[in-house]
């Protein structure tokens, strides 16, 4: 028979952590809450997250700011968990480390359901959020792939053919064509045609 401990006499961290009291609110309980969502491949639905969370919509937004916010910092966070991860992994130097780290992101993100359930759920305005020109979560890309290129060229293993930001724009627009153009299942993702371009176009001269 389970029987549920007393919360007498018990700390809050233990009430908490068994689930006898809810953790307290804030604004990165709501973020966190919000991207076990996303990673589960739900749909984003900001009024039943603040009644999950036990708040008001008015709080959830001052927090959050609106949906489409919320979402690209979600987005921007987990890329960015998986960049870290590559920077730390993948060894070599030159190109051939650039190659590697790419090759393994691109792969990642094909494999990734909650991508392909946002395409799914959000339709355009989900593709939009990932490749628009404006969007933070493109602008994020760029800007780390620029990073890489650039900490490779300053330690001379890599001779890029073209500035460090026109080539990270280059791999970025490769990857949105063969990852998820149009948002089409039948032609996408296509990892394998992506890594080959992105190849090519590091190595031209």
């Amino acid at each position: 028979m389970s029987v549920e401990p007393s919360a007498a006499g018990t700390s809050l961290a233990y009430l908490h952590s068994s689930g006898l009291r809810a953790p307290r609110v804030t604004p990165a309980r709501a973020f966190e809450v919000a991207r076990d969502h996303f990673r589960r491949g739900d749909r984003l639905d900001m009024a039943a997250l603040a009644t999950e969370l036990g708040i008001g919509r008015a709080t959830l937004y001052r927090w959050t700011g609106d949906r489409e916010r919320l979402l690209a910092d979600i987005l921007i966070s987990e890329f960015d968990a998986i960049a870290a991860r590559l920077e730390e992994r993948t060894a070599g130097a030159g190109i051939e480390r650039i190659e590697r780290g790419v090759a393994s992101f691109i792969e990642l993100i094909a494999a990734a359901s909650a991508i392909r359930a946002l395409l799914c759920n959000e339709g355009d305005a989900g593709l939009r959020l990932l490749t628009l020109p404006s969007s933070r979560v493109r602008r994020r890309f760029v800007q780390v792939l620029t990073a890489v290129i650039a900490e490779e060229e300053e330690t001379g293993a890599y001779r890029p053919p073209a500035p460090a930001e026109s080539l990270a724009e280059g791999i970025v627009v490769i990857g949105e064509r063969f990852l998820h153009h149009g948002g089409d299942p039948d032609l996408n993702p296509d990892p394998a045609t992506a890594i080959q371009m992105i190849h090519l176009l590091l190595r031209s001269q």
